[in-house]
């Protein structure tokens, strides 16, 4: 199979490529730089590149009419005062541009949302999901809430905060629950949803089988870490103060922290379970995730 995938250089889209190219699929990467592909890639030699800017439709290279399916992983997690518009702008002239060729399928990877008091973040990721969808080819969603795994912004967020503070004082907020799921587990539900036709014009909610807090996230990096911490929560203190304080203990910028915190203030589980019979698999638990990362010495981004 032919596979279009914008958001390469991405988190996601940088561990998907390899177990597409296991697969036997040939692999057609947009990217905005080659030579940043290039220089961070080990399959440059093993995929197409094409380049284009999705917020400059003029600078999108044609897509080969081929292309069997589509991911559309491209992201912006910064908090701008038109980041909705972006994101939208960014989908339609991904779809425009797709719909010119034959794909049958594009897999967009969304977040879970709070419908009781949804994030401007993830409202734009909903937003995004209108706009694919009115694409000619199949659209299937996947949403997650935290994903666990390097390069993973709210992952990192956990890292950093439980590698520098022994004493740590966090909104009460921190409680509110959420279902990680591995960035393993992520990467295979992409790959089997791929061209499944049960999995056509729908979304489908994925998570670990844990559902835990941001506070016991931390606690059980601490753990896995042989690390002693301690959380005191407060009951007033504000985004921005706590996006400040983020800032200068994480590797994330301001903007990023802003969003994320909006994001990680709402309770993100599970709402419907039917990926589970759709693609049956046993996700690893928050425990073994993190146990995965240290074995392999990825705690920070490869």
């Amino acid at each position: 199979m032919k596979v279009l995938l914008a958001g390469a250089n991405g988190y996601i889209g940088t561990r998907l490529i390899p177990v597409l190219l296991e697969k036997g699929h040939e692999v057609v990467c947009l990217v905005r730089d080659k030579k940043h592909f290039r220089g961070y890639s080990n399959f440059t030699n093993h995929v197409t590149l094409l380049t284009g800017d999705l917020l400059k439709e003029s600078s999108i290279e044609a897509f080969p009419a081929d292309i069997d399916a589509a991911y559309y992983l491209v992201h912006s997690i910064t908090k701008t005062h038109d980041l909705a518009a972006l994101e939208a702008l960014s989908a339609y002239n991904f779809i425009h541009a797709l719909d010119k060729t034959n794909c049958r399928q594009t897999i967009f990877l969304s977040g879970i949302v709070n419908k009781d008091s949804p994030s401007k973040h993830l409202e734009s990721r909903k937003h995004v999901e209108d706009v694919l969808r009115e694409g000619k080819s199949a659209l299937t969603v996947l949403r997650a809430a935290i994903i666990v795994g390097p390069g993973s912004a709210a992952f990192e967020i956990i890292r950093d905060l439980t590698e520098k503070l022994p004493l740590m004082t966090v909104p009460q907020w921190v409680n509110t629950p959420c279902q990680p799921i591995a960035i393993r587990d992520v990467v295979a539900y992409l790959e089997s949803v791929m061209l499944n036709e049960k999995t056509f014009n729908r979304s489908f909610d994925i998570g670990g089988p844990d559902i835990l807090s941001f506070r016991e996230m931390i606690l059980g990096y601490a753990k896995a870490r042989k690390l002693k911490r301690h959380i005191i929560t407060v009951p007033f203190l504000s985004s921005k103060i706590l996006s400040c304080w983020l800032y200068f203990t994480t590797s994330l910028s301001y903007k990023m922290v802003l969003s994320l915190i909006s994001s990680l203030k709402n309770e993100t589980i599970m709402h419907e379970h039917s990926i589970e019979e759709v693609v049956p698999r046993q996700c690893l638990t928050y425990k073994e995730s993190l146990h995965l990362i240290m074995d392999h010495g990825l705690t920070k981004e490869q």
